[in-house]
């Protein structure tokens, strides 16, 4: 029953979810390869599953609350342990990544302020920092934030890529500008010698392509002038 239960949660199939839990509500306590019931519908992108799954948990983790946004649970953690804001998830993710990641604004800003490490990676093999999570997530809100409070806009996630490299390939026109104003570096290659306006240009995003390129050229002019 088990197998059966994340399977409907990995299909986001609310119904059979239900039903198995009514037959077996232990299973709300399950994990399957370190990850619980709620994160995993999280990484499903399944919110409302989640939100569905965190009500029926008697208590969230502070990987849980991070990941689905409840601020309130958070506080409430951190004030009985504030160790826990720099802690690591069995996937290797702290709270501050993940909720960067899932897009949650709010609940990163409060984790900033509990004193999460804003440019510390994940511990797993994406080497992925909080910045770099909210990039591959599409938040730009995010990604304001967390430069705006000292986020190296150069680090580098597995592969060598940097938060401009994952803005370029996805088309994120206004995380793009924002990691420009923040020096990202233009001319920084991956492991496999890509530039980001390589990767915009290899998936067609030619707005990014134009935005990348012209800051080029004005790079180039301001250094040959000087």
């Amino acid at each position: 029953m088990k197998k059966d239960f994340f399977d409907a949660i990995r299909a986001g199939d609310r119904d059979e979810v239900e039903r198995i839990l009514l037959l077996d509500t232990s299973l709300i306590h399950a994990k399957e390869k370190g990850l619980s019931p709620v994160l995993i519908a999280a990484y499903r992108l399944e919110p409302q599953l989640a939100d569905f799954l965190a009500d029926k948990t008697v208590t969230l983790n502070i990987f849980e609350a991070a990941a689905i946004g409840r601020t309130t649970h958070l506080v409430r953690l951190l004030a009985r342990n504030p160790e826990l804001v720099n802690a690591f998830a069995d996937d290797g993710f702290q709270p501050l990544g993940l909720a960067c990641f899932f897009g949650y604004l709010e609940a990163a800003e409060y984790l900033v302020r509990a004193g999460a490490s804003i440019n510390t990676p994940s511990n797993n093999e994406l080497h992925a920092a909080p910045l770099q999570s909210a990039v591959a997530g599409g938040h730009a809100p995010i990604v304001r934030m967390l430069l705006k409070n000292g986020a190296q806009p150069n680090v580098r996630e597995r592969g060598g890529g940097t938060p401009l490299h994952a803005a370029a390939a996805n088309g994120d026109t206004e995380s793009i500008q924002l990691l420009i104003l923040a020096g990202a570096d233009l001319h920084i290659r991956s492991d496999d010698g890509k530039r980001p306006v390589d990767l915009a240009e290899e998936k067609g995003h030619h707005r990014a392509v134009e935005i990348l390129k012209r800051e080029i050229t004005k790079r180039f002019r301001v250094s040959s002038s000087t």
